[in-house]
């Protein structure tokens, strides 16, 4: 069963940008490795993501996120089962400038009832990566 996790987290690092890009690659190779999908937004210190995929596999993704030190403040936003996952891949943008965003990326998502439709949004070229 397919099952999805979206929460926002504070990092307890202030991350430059040669360490967010540093990660950014590593973190989609482990994750398309265990064929999570979904979508990582970096800002201004703060995480913002989203996790698709196999329930077991997903819960314990968080499971580890939770426990990892880089991560403070965690809120679930979202918990469900799907039927069919709203990604293809897995998206990471790391907003390095205050005035932009992507909220069509997050409403989009929040709308979707995971009935086996795709997100449009997830079909962008965006770069890929996985936590």
């Amino acid at each position: 069963m397919e099952h999805a996790i979206c929460f926002i987290s504070t990092a307890s690092n202030n991350f430059t940008v040669g360490e967010i890009e540093t990660l950014l690659p590593k973190w989609r190779e482990k994750n398309n490795k265990e064929n999570i999908k979904g979508m990582l937004l970096f800002s201004e210190g703060n995480f913002f993501q989203v996790l698709e995929g196999e329930k077991t596999k997903v819960l314990e993704l968080f499971q580890r996120i939770k426990e990892d030190p880089r991560h403070n403040n965690i809120i679930q936003v979202v918990g469900k089962d799907l039927s069919k996952g709203s990604f293809d891949h897995y998206i990471v943008e790391h907003l390095d400038e205050a005035e932009y965003s992507k909220p069509e990326l997050v409403s989009q998502y929040c709308e979707s009832e995971g009935n086996g439709s795709r997100n449009p949004a997830a079909n962008q070229k965006h770069s890929q990566i996985v936590y």
